[in-house]
């Protein structure tokens, strides 16, 4: 699966809030009731690796509670990249039982706009046993990473130096 999101600010502003900084921004967020790092560290091959928990938030009706399982909001989140690199990896494992593997994928943020702006190319996997929750599940990333590509971009307006 295929994502291309435009941010209206300079990549290296943008890398720092969606590879590591995330859970920064999960309080600008809908969907999400809580992020928090769980750990950050730089490997000694200048490797920053970031693992993050989220939850969603969700209103799941009376009707569907007893066929949806809890940890189905609890998400895990690694993401590793070079220091000085423009690439990306992720993987998020699921809490829950009913997901199988694991969705994982890599982001690539290019220079766009004459460099006043990030174009990130993201490639993501989510392996399914149906096509049905296959597009669920793409519905439901696509439109977090949008968000929190927003929110990275409010984030970054906001703390800008005034002219």
């Amino acid at each position: 699966m295929n994502l291309i999101l435009v941010v209206m600010h300079p990549r290296e502003a943008v890398i720092g809030l969606l590879s590591e900084a995330a859970c920064d921004l999960a309080g600008e967020l809908g969907h999400v009731e809580s992020a928090r790092v769980l750990s950050h560290r730089v490997t000694p091959e200048r490797m920053v690796v970031c693992i993050q928990r989220w939850r969603a938030r969700a209103a799941v009706p009376a009707l569907l509670r007893p066929h949806f399982e809890d940890g189905l909001l609890d998400w895990t989140v690694s993401t590793e990249r070079a220091i000085d690199g423009h690439e990306c990896r992720w993987h998020a494992q699921s809490a829950a039982i009913q997901v199988p593997g694991r969705c994982h994928g890599a982001m690539s943020f290019l220079s766009a706009a004459g460099g006043r702006g990030t174009r990130i190319e993201m490639h993501y996997e989510f392996p399914a046993s149906n096509e049905g929750m296959r597009t669920i599940f793409r519905a439901l990333l696509d439109s977090h990473w949008r968000s929190l590509a927003e929110a990275a971009a409010r984030r970054i307006a906001a703390n800008a130096p005034r002219a």
